[in-house]
């Protein structure tokens, strides 16, 4: 990419051509009759303007049509409708989920017929990674006629210029720059990839030139590239065509200092035959693993060779065929998400719904939710900490909701007097007593109305403490706790308190235990009996990944629901662009259409993580 220097008082744009091709999934032409997309003019100016309209002026006019242009937008006052769109992104993004391009194109396209893909794309990836992805500032569709553009209509794009990038490849040989600092771009570019793939665009991240770093340390990409498959229609050098080729020549001009601290890695990425991005990511954890345990002996020291010598040796380097599928497999089997986090990001959002065929609601919920950032020259750091109660009532005659009110209010006031804020996360006794305790204060509700037999109310109970990563979980009934992360899928947390369950823990065959009459009779709930009856389950977990935590009662989890619904409404759940009420709403709305002979009622706890260096060199 070219750089300017200059003292002008107006602003430059980057001015991109794409070429169109009508089986492409962004770069086809959509339908743009009768809207402002619509340009079908003669060629632009090539001695003085890149738009048909005359509105952006050549910077420079030794470029091709087809390379990125530096222009200067001669009706900066006038508004642009994909200015328009980016500026009000967060209101036409509500309800999408933003990273999927076959939800926003049609979405957008609905409405504005002639909106290309490609400058989707860009709209809805800025939203996102704004330090990464170019602005948007205009957008139309062109008839063209050179010779070095293989369709007749080509997309025209305006991006925001930024001349402060630093590139990529000289942040990678200043020593200057941090040794974690270098690991976290590695780790940048391949969060990256996986956002850019669905759009056809990952191949933006395989161009040295089109990469860069913004004035904070942030990665940047010049342009979106969706051309690479096809890049034998234009005159331009082919790049590498896996991250690990962009990697090795990255480390192939680095210093012979860097080379050594990343020598692990740049062996393994000669040897190991990585054919996809989660393998590169298992490598690369593999690697912080390794940094963390031990550390790195002197490359030139141990062998005697410069580490100079080594990279230029690397290429060469051929495992046989039987070392080979060993590295691979070790690399299959390597654990995830192995670098040490940092929580960015808690989410908290609860629901609760009568359901289809319940006249009240015997649920009940509590949420003491408290977080707080702290910033330092250093970073910032996010402290949280909560009180997290469901409950399902039962007893007939709204006695139900008495009890699970009464449960989710006595746990809530034990550890409202006996857990200060940032105090360390009570203990698992601490835990069983305030459980113990909201059984008391249902037990003695119970005698004082003088109910009996199936005639005196209780209450299933989940619960969680929340201590930044840690987590501490109670349990009585067959409410439940489930945890999902993309790595490790839907996990139940808990194990329901009832007569099917418990046969089973005693070696009965599901099939039977299940096929008993009294299977899903309770053999635990607060309030019938004395503390001696039940023994609350308390578990413990941290968050090490991007995590979704749900509290839920039996109205939702019934028949399965999450289980076979994992994709269509789990994995939205993590997904960071959406608000988490908004997809909680939408689990419970299954959860109707599926079960709806219960109340349902969920509390969600979504955690975002990312990763932390400096322990690392």
């Amino acid at each position: 990419m070219p750089t300017v220097q200059t003292d002008q008082n107006f602003k430059l744009w980057w001015g991109i051509l794409y070429p169109a091709y009508a089986d492409h999934p962004i770069l086809a032409v959509p339908n743009h009759e009768g809207t402002v997309f619509e340009q079908d003019t003669n060629p632009p100016n090539a001695a003085a303007f890149f738009d048909p309209q005359h509105r952006y002026q050549r910077w420079d006019h030794r470029y091709a049509c087809d390379l990125p242009q530096l222009v200067q937008d001669l009706q900066p006052e006038a508004p642009t409708l994909l200015e328009a769109l980016r500026e009000t992104a967060q209101d036409w993004a509500q309800g999408l989920n933003i990273l999927d391009p076959n939800a926003v194109i049609p979405h957008l396209q609905a409405q504005y017929p002639g909106l290309s893909g490609v400058a989707i794309a860009y709209l809805a990836l800025h939203l996102i990674y704004p330090e990464t992805i170019p602005a948007i500032h205009d957008a139309w569709l062109d008839t063209v006629s050179t010779s070095n553009l293989p369709a007749n209509y080509c997309h025209g794009i305006i991006l925001e210029y930024t001349p402060a990038a630093r590139p990529l490849q000289e942040v990678w040989q200043d020593d200057n720059i941090a040794d974690e600092q270098i690991f976290q771009y590695l780790e940048d570019m391949i969060e990256l990839w996986k956002i850019l793939e669905p759009w056809h665009c990952h191949y933006s991240l395989l161009s040295l030139k089109n990469l860069a770093v913004n004035p904070d340390n942030q990665l940047r990409l010049h342009q979106l590239d969706f051309t690479l498959p096809l890049v034998e229609t234009f005159e331009r050098p082919t790049p590498p065509l896996s991250l690990v080729g962009v990697w090795q020549e990255l480390f192939a001009h680095a210093s012979n200092r860097r080379q050594g601290v990343f020598m692990p890695l740049l062996i393994s990425l000669s040897t190991a035959p990585l054919e996809k991005i989660s393998e590169i990511q298992m490598l690369l954890d593999s690697l912080a693993s390794t940094l963390r345990s031990e550390p790195l002996p002197d490359w030139e020291e141990e062998t005697g060779e410069s580490t100079g010598d080594l990279i230029d040796a690397l290429p060469e380097m051929i495992l046989s065929a039987e070392s080979a599928e060993e590295e691979h497999t070790a690399i299959e089997d390597a654990p995830t998400a192995l670098l040490p986090r940092q929580l960015v990001q808690v989410d908290v959002a609860a629901h609760t719904d009568t359901g289809r065929d319940r006249h009240h609601n015997e649920d009940f919920y509590l949420i003491n939710h408290r977080q707080q950032v702290r910033m330092t020259p250093n970073g910032q750091q996010l402290e949280v900490q909560g009180v997290y109660v469901l409950c399902d009532g039962m007893g007939g005659h709204a006695e139900g909701e008495v009890a699970s009110s009464l449960a989710t209010k006595t746990v809530y006031e034990y550890f409202e007097q006996t857990w200060p804020w940032q105090g360390e996360l009570p203990s698992a006794e601490e835990v069983r007593n305030a459980i113990y305790r909201a059984n008391e204060v249902i037990f003695a509700a119970n005698d004082q109305k003088a109910k009996t037999g199936s005639g005196r109310m209780g209450t299933t109970l989940v619960m969680a403490l929340v201590h930044n990563y840690h987590l501490r979980l109670g349990h009585v009934g067959d409410s439940r706790i489930y945890r999902f992360t993309k790595r490790q899928g839907l996990q139940q947390l808990t194990t329901d308190h009832e007569v099917g369950q418990r046969l089973i823990q005693q070696g009965v065959e599901p099939e039977i235990a299940y096929g008993r009459p009294d299977a899903y009779q309770l053999t635990q709930a607060l309030g019938p009996r004395h503390n001696e009856a039940i023994c609350p389950e308390v578990i413990d977990l941290d968050i090490e990944e991007d995590t979704l935590v749900l509290l839920c009662s039996d109205g939702l989890s019934d028949n399965r629901c999450l289980e076979t619904h994992i994709i269509s409404h789990l994995v939205p759940m993590l997904d960071f662009s959406i608000p988490l009420s908004q997809s909680l709403h939408k689990l419970i709305d299954l959860g109707n259409q599926v079960n709806g002979h219960d109340n349902l009622t969920a509390i969600a706890l979504r955690f975002k993580l990312r990763s932390v260096l400096n322990s690392l060199f």
